[in-house]
């Protein structure tokens, strides 16, 4: 069996220490450098008092220094009585031997150390896990994906990253070439929605959740729906997790809403020559795209995260539709704190740090609310009130301005609409038939006044 020694680099440990001795200054480049990471003791205790003397402003790395250093730290005294050392001022002198002369070689020694122990840290816990499936025979996937990938996320945080810690000045101009890329030809940021006039106030970009809030039964699913076959007709990888519908009945919807043929006759097979070619046509369209639909009720944020993840390297996974953010629980407290932290989720978690941009819904309650809204609405980027019209607003705004309307209350992205004026939405022609949302034309939001 390879002995985990071997992964050591004891001469780039020294030469790091014999750096710092001549260029002590040199430690502000490497803070993500640990004493923990080195493989020999002697230079982890080494280092450690030198790092100690840096954060108290002092530059002189001389023997009596050190050694009083060393010898502020219980621990560090008795892990170096194990070893039968030469005088602290030996040491140093052996360590100057290895001395690099440039910053450069200092990183490359350092970035060495970091990597080699994140190589032994690495083994140790696959090691590990090893054990545990031997042990453990009888432990479901769920359990043994989520230890999984609780070890390995909790490894990786303790490696910071090996980039230094710059000004925003030192950044500004790859930031800003960043910003500038994320933009379209037509001045559009982000991926935009399908409907033009929502791309007036908010896009879905990478890193924020936007959530359409509706009544029971009132065309959330198929609004994101809508907004999926955009995003596959413009070629973004997409990805559905749904929580209510199997994919064979979401297909039959998908199907109907690219061809325009009802859901109905989609099922009972009564449709046309020439509309079974369309169906055909669909089909193969849809073996083409990069388009993922899970169906699983029970999705935990555990194994939610591990797909994303997962797809984003597959398939370049960019969008996110999460159908849909609920609770079953009955208690009232209970119920809140779940629909929170959903939301937290798949704000930073998903959306955030696997940089994807996520569509989601939550259902209203019959006075028009979203169980807490406080909770909901502190982690969306964008929060979008929907509904069917009353006759009175059919009425008021004409059947050409459509049968649906949205209201957008909350928007950290641009604008938002005024939450008390209630002339103020925007327009849309819901066709329950053939799963389709369109826009409308726009009401005059002065006719009330």
């Amino acid at each position: 069996m390879t002995d985990i020694k071997e992964l050591s680099d004891i001469q780039s440990e020294s030469g790091i220490i014999g750096t710092l001795i001549e260029h002590p200054d040199y430690i502000l480049h490497s803070d993500y450098l640990q004493p923990n990471y080195f493989a020999n003791s002697e230079n982890s205790c080494i280092y450690w008092a030198i790092k100690e003397l840096s954060k108290e402003g002092i530059t002189n790395i001389d023997a009596y220094n050190v050694s009083n250093k060393l010898q502020s730290h219980p621990g560090v005294i008795k892990e170096l009585e194990k070893y039968n050392l030469p005088s602290i001022q030996d040491c140093l002198e052996l360590y100057k031997e290895t001395a690099r002369n440039t910053l450069e070689e200092y990183q490359m020694l350092a970035n060495s150390v970091v990597t080699l122990a994140f190589k032994r840290d690495l083994v140790k816990i696959l090691n590990k896990l090893s054990d545990s499936c031997f042990k453990k025979k009888n432990e479901s996937l769920d359990i043994l994906n989520n230890n999984v990938y609780e070890a390995l996320e909790k490894l990786t945080q303790k490696y910071i990253s090996n980039t230094e810690i710059h000004t925003l000045g030192e950044d500004i101009d790859s930031i800003w070439e960043e910003i500038c890329s994320r933009r379209s030809e037509n001045g559009i940021y982000g991926i935009p929605s399908k409907y033009n006039i929502f791309n007036d106030y908010f896009t879905y970009e990478t890193g924020e959740l936007v959530v359409i809030q509706a009544k029971y039964k009132r065309g959330k699913s198929v609004f994101l729906m809508n907004e999926v076959v955009h995003k596959l007709r413009n070629g973004v990888p997409t990805l559905v997790i749904d929580t209510e519908m199997q994919t064979r009945l979401y297909t039959e919807r998908l199907i109907s809403h690219i061809t325009g043929i009802e859901v109905k006759r989609i099922k009972n097979g009564k449709y046309s020559n020439e509309e079974a070619q369309k169906i055909a046509s669909c089909i193969k369209w849809l073996k083409e795209q990069p388009f993922v639909h899970i169906y699983d009720p029970n999705m935990t944020n555990e194994k939610m995260y591990s797909i994303c993840k997962m797809l984003k390297y597959k398939m370049g996974l960019t969008f996110v539709v999460f159908d849909y953010i609920k609770s079953n629980e009955t208690s009232t407290s209970d119920n809140y704190n779940i629909l929170g932290a959903k939301c937290d989720f798949l704000k930073n978690k998903i959306a955030g740090e696997l940089d994807l941009a996520v569509l989601s819904a939550c259902q209203l309650n019959r006075m028009g609310e979203v169980a807490d809204s406080d909770k909901i609405n502190r982690y969306l980027s964008v929060g979008i009130k929907w509904d069917y019209k009353t006759q009175e607003m059919i009425a008021n705004d004409g059947m050409s301005c459509g049968n649906t309307y949205a209201k957008i209350y909350v928007n950290r992205l641009g604008q938002q609409m005024q939450p008390d004026d209630e002339n103020d939405y925007i327009d849309f022609i819901f066709s329950g038939e053939t799963m389709t949302i369109v826009e409308a034309e726009q009401h005059e939001k002065s006719n009330k006044f």
